[in-house]
């Protein structure tokens, strides 16, 4: 088996919904709010679920990479986060009409628990006002 390379392993998520877009001409879509809210709660879903098979089938080759693609993954659907305007209350506020908020703020709860094991704050906040706009 080869080595598994921390930074190209979950790029078919990186991808995924950014290029079905691009090759549609749908690239202002990009800047949905709800689009982007989407793909952030839904690249959180697929990295669990690519964690644990990666842990069950490979769990001495992914450990050794484990940490550094949650790393590179994580702050990949954060740059999502940050391209949503979350001081404009009526959009953000209707994300939460849109997806069941359970699974939206458990989501964003998830993510804002990483950044937080990793000290890295201004993230925590970040993420935190999401969550504030959806339990209002």
């Amino acid at each position: 088996m080869q080595p598994i390379n921390p930074h190209t392993l979950f790029s078919i998520f990186e991808k995924g919904d950014e290029e079905v877009y691009k090759e549609h001409g749908l690239e202002e879509t990009l800047d949905n709010p709800f689009v982007l809210m989407g793909m952030v709660i839904r690249g959180i879903d697929n990295f669990i679920l690519m964690d644990m098979m990666y842990m069950k089938k490979y769990p001495k080759e992914y450990k050794n990479v484990r940490e550094l693609t949650r790393y590179k993954y994580f702050n990949k659907l954060y740059g999502y986060l940050l391209r949503i305007d979350y001081t404009d209350f009526n959009e953000v506020y209707t994300i939460g009409d849109s997806f069941e908020y359970d699974d939206v703020f458990k989501g964003l709860d998830y993510l804002r628990k990483y950044y937080e094991h990793l000290e890295e704050y201004e993230k925590c906040g970040v993420i935190k006002n999401y969550q504030d706009l959806l339990s209002e």
